[in-house]
């Protein structure tokens, strides 16, 4: 009886041992990181830990917005992802930089995100603002739009937080800046460029003339100027 129950135990253990991966070792399902090609996958892995897990509600830049990515163009995206942002916490993503992502991955990326784009059209008498600056931007009437349409949520003091902080701006891009202004983030709350010139749209120039208002309180020895 001994001898017959020590059998089987032996027959059992060498069953587990034959049907178990050692600890450690990814599952035999597991795709290798190089051949996800799902776009919900990659985006998780990659992605969601700033910009949301839908692309909206992280700390990040919200890429699930209309306007976001209707002032974008596909191929500025494609470079960010492949290059990151130069001065600033978005590192690149493509191997040849250094990151994970093989070229075919950093597509499905493009694509996936581009898919969440829908039609944006201009309110009336006004036009969507171009992503990068065009001419200068005039620090007067910056200061003026800041006061009019910024200063309430984002002057000293105020609920929301302040972006006039010379220790702020040495931390963020005139690019960053732009984008902030022009896009909004509708997913904390902070209106997009429509509503900021008091109550109604800023122009493209209204856009350049708060960033050179902003940029003008940046620390003079700071490094982050134009970075795009």
């Amino acid at each position: 009886m001994h001898l017959a129950l020590r059998a089987v135990l032996a027959v059992a253990g060498l069953a587990l041992l034959v049907a178990c991966d050692p600890p450690g070792k990814p599952g035999r399902e597991e795709t290798p990181a190089l051949e996800v090609t799902d776009f919900k996958l990659l985006y998780s892995q990659n992605c969601s830990g700033c910009h949301g897990p839908d692309g909206q509600k992280g700390p990040g830049r919200i890429l699930h917005d209309s306007v976001y990515l209707a002032v974008i163009s596909r191929e500025s995206l494609k470079h960010v992802i492949e290059y990151g942002r130069e001065g600033t916490a978005m590192p690149a993503w493509a191997l040849s930089e250094g990151g994970p992502l093989t070229p075919q991955q950093v597509d499905i990326l493009v694509n996936g995100i581009e898919s969440w784009k829908q039609a944006v059209s201009a309110p009336p008498g006004a036009e969507l603002p171009n992503y990068t600056e065009t001419t200068p931007g005039d620090v007067v009437n910056g200061k003026r739009l800041f006061m009019r349409g910024c200063f309430a949520c984002h002057g000293p003091g105020a609920r929301v937080g302040l972006v006039t902080d010379p220790s702020y701006l040495a931390l963020v891009t005139n690019q960053n800046l732009r984008t902030s202004i022009i896009v909004g983030r509708l997913d904390l709350g902070m209106p997009n460029y429509r509503f900021l010139n008091a109550g109604h749209a800023l122009g493209d120039q209204d856009v350049s003339d708060l960033v050179a208002y902003l940029a003008s309180l940046r620390p003079a020895e700071s490094a982050m100027g134009n970075t795009k």
